[in-house]
C-alpha cells in the first residue's frame, strides 16, 4: 500500500510538472501576442493565463476572453479579432498537441489516452471531472501496478 501511495504521489508530480510546462507556453504565446497588439495590462493577463491553464478546456477560454474584451475596449476590434484567432488556433494547439504530447509524455499515458480520458470526464461530470480525470488516470495507471506487487518503476 505504501508503495501505491508513492507511485500515486508520483503520478500527481508528473502530471503538475506537463500541466506547467502547459501553462507557460500558454502564457508566452498569448503573451506574446498581447505585446505585439498593444494591449494594455500585459503583465497581469499572463499571469491570468497561467493560472488558468490548470482548468482543462475551460480557464484559457475564460481569461482569453477577458483579455479580448481589453483589446476590444483599448485597440479597438481589429485587435481583438486577431486576438480572438491567435486565441482559438493556441487553444486548438493545446488540446491537440501539447496537452496530450507533453503532458503524456511526462506521465506516460499515450497521447490518445489523454484525449479519451478529458473527454470521458467532461462527458460523465463536466468541467469538473474534466479537471480531475487525467490525474486520475495517472494515478490508477502508476498505482495499480504497485498494488498487484509489481516492482515499481525507478
Amino acid at each position: 500500500m505504501a508503495n501505491a501511495g508513492d507511485q500515486a504521489w508520483r503520478a500527481l508530480v508528473n502530471y503538475m510538472r506537463g500541466t506547467t510546462v502547459v501553462a507557460a507556453i500558454h502564457s508566452v504565446l498569448l503573451g506574446l501576442a498581447m505585446w505585439i497588439l498593444g494591449v494594455p495590462l500585459v503583465v497581469p493577463l499572463i499571469v491570468l493565463v497561467f493560472i488558468a491553464a490548470y482548468i482543462p478546456l475551460i480557464g484559457i477560454l475564460v481569461v482569453g476572453g477577458l483579455a479580448i474584451l481589453i483589446a476590444l475596449a483599448t485597440k479597438g476590434w481589429v485587435a481583438a479579432v486577431i486576438l480572438l484567432a491567435v486565441l482559438l488556433v493556441e487553444n486548438q494547439i493545446e488540446g491537440h498537441l501539447l496537452q496530450p504530447l507533453v503532458v503524456g509524455r511526462i506521465i506516460k499515458l499515450h497521447p490518445l489516452a489523454i484525449i479519451l480520458v478529458l473527454a470521458v470526464g467532461g462527458v460523465i461530470a463536466g468541467i469538473p471531472g474534466a479537471i480531475i480525470a487525467v490525474p486520475t488516470a495517472a494515478v490508477i495507471t502508476y498505482a495499480w501496478p504497485a498494488l498487484r506487487g509489481d516492482r515499481p518503476d525507478a
